[in-house]
């Protein structure tokens, strides 16, 4: 409500922590930006400046001519801002989308009387709400923009069309029972006290949502976006996402993969310190009769995102690396951030390097095991830490530095076992028979056939830095000996080129 006890309008657009109308707002910009070219920043400055004339003059006309362009039933010119009102001089809310609405009436009213809305596509949620409504004249449907926009009282009533829908998206009836015994989950009053508009919020939550279509299987047709408690960050990994899904019509990345590209582009971007554990995907089908399907939340682990922070980390995760002969290519950072061991990937790449003489991947494979590695030390650690340890809360930012330092000095350890030997036959002969023991897990054969083959290099047999290393990662190590042994490995394989 807006003259009748509507708060004022909030000068600024910014999430609330709610995140069905935040959703709702990004709809708002990408709607405002898809009819005017506002992008956020600009939005802000519109809304900053003149409020009333953003809601109640620009968005009612941007909302009516995106649905129609939608429909692809009206010819509708490009939008130039110059054919569009500027509503000068006008200051009242009232007069603002009198004018707006005058300029819909002159340009979109059809031989029927009414504006052909029409509640396909993304506007399927609206099927029996208000101006969709097939029989509604302009004049039924100008008033019910004036009860969303509160200029008019709005009824609880008229947003219990919406509930039907949207309140798929809230806690079922089995995890909550005492809900079917109140009244409808979205109230004007629930809604105002949120923030205000929020009602133009209900209504641009579809438009949040980038569509995926899936042209082999319509059921796996959906509609998908990325989610965080900071807007700016949101609406830049959407803007991508989009950009990436037109692009790319011929890739068939899947709709992880397309999202885990716009983030990291984007905090290489913006250099964000942003706390990655705190984003979702949201995603849903939406069925004939209106059955919401596989909506899924997908949160990123804190441990993740904690070590996805650190940049050197992320650019030596952020690479594709190839691990089966079908010419198959694992995204090293997605797999981690599913929570998916990097090793067998790593085993399986350099079982090509011995069998097909495929490029190492070395950077890649070092960082990849030592951070697995520093993982498992750092949770079998863990456990055994008391609450109120003096590095409990701290922990994060010591595991970082832990498998940064352990990089530098496994690097340099690991890469002495180039001396056993000058011939690059040999180094692959050895490098092949430690492999299969790997295979196996067979530490004492690993060992054995180490500790065979460096006898006869003394030089190398009594380098302390060797030795110790190799007494400290792999001799009395019973956590991850078998990745530190494929780093051995990896360096018997790698040549100058690789470097």
């Amino acid at each position: 409500m807006n003259s009748i006890g509507q708060p004022q309008i909030n000068q600024q657009i910014d999430f609330t922590g709610n995140w069905f109308i935040d959703i709702g707002m990004l709809g708002f910009i990408n709607l405002m930006e898809e009819v005017y070219g506002w992008n956020l920043d600009v939005l802000r400055e519109e809304i900053e400046s003149e409020p009333e004339k953003v809601y109640y003059g620009y968005f009612p006309l941007a909302y009516i001519r995106y649905n129609l362009m939608k429909q692809r039933e009206k010819k509708l010119n490009k939008t130039n801002n110059n054919e569009l009102p500027f509503f000068k001089g006008s200051v009242d809310k009232k007069q603002i989308f009198e004018e707006s609405w005058k300029f819909i009436e002159d340009n979109y009213l059809d031989d029927d009387g009414r504006i052909p809305l029409s509640s396909s596509n993304e506007f399927y949620y609206f099927h029996n709400f208000l101006f969709f409504q097939p029989k509604w004249k302009k004049e039924k449907q100008k008033s019910a923009f004036e009860e969303i926009l509160g200029l008019k009282n709005l009824e609880d009533d008229v947003l219990v069309h919406i509930d039907k829908t949207v309140c798929k998206f809230l806690p079922s009836k089995e995890e909550f029972p005492n809900i079917s015994y109140t009244g409808s989950l979205i109230t004007n009053d629930t809604l105002q006290n949120i923030v205000p508009h929020s009602t133009i919020f209900v209504l641009t939550f579809p438009l949040g949502f980038i569509s995926f279509i899936n042209e082999k299987d319509e059921k796996e047709n959906r509609r998908t976006m990325f989610y965080s408690s900071d807007m700016k960050f949101s609406y830049k990994i959407n803007k991508k996402i989009k950009q990436m899904v037109e692009r790319s019509t011929e890739k068939k990345e899947s709709i992880f993969t397309v999202t885990w590209e716009a983030i990291i582009d984007t905090l290489i971007e913006l250099k964000s310190q942003w706390a990655l554990e705190n984003m979702y995907l949201v995603s849903y089908n939406l069925t004939d009769n209106q059955n919401l399907i596989n909506v899924e939340y997908i949160g990123i682990p804190k441990l993740q995102a904690a070590i996805i922070m650190d940049d050197t980390i992320r650019e030596n995760l952020n690479k594709y690396i190839r691990y089966s002969k079908e010419i198959k290519w694992k995204w090293l950072i997605q797999e981690f951030i599913k929570g998916n061991l990097l090793y067998p990937t790593i085993m399986n790449h350099l079982n090509l390097v011995l069998n097909k003489d495929l490029e190492l991947s070395y950077s890649s494979s070092l960082y990849s095991l030592l951070v697995e590695s520093k993982i498992l030390e750092f949770k079998k650690k863990n456990e055994k830490s008391q609450i109120f340890s003096p590095d409990y809360f701290d922990n994060y930012k010591s595991l970082i530095k832990n498998i940064k330092d352990e990089i530098s000095f496994t690097s340099f350890a690991s890469g002495l076992i180039n001396q056993i030997s000058e011939s690059a036959e040999t180094k692959n002969r050895i490098a092949r028979e430690l492999f299969e023991t790997l295979k196996s897990n067979n530490k004492n054969m690993f060992l054995n056939i180490l500790l065979k083959n460096l006898n006869g290099n003394k030089e190398l047999s009594s380098n302390r830095n060797f030795y110790n290393w190799i007494l400290k990662k792999i001799i009395a190590n019973n956590t991850s000996f078998e990745m530190y042994g494929l780093i051995l490995v990896m360096n018997l394989l790698r040549r100058k080129k690789n470097e």
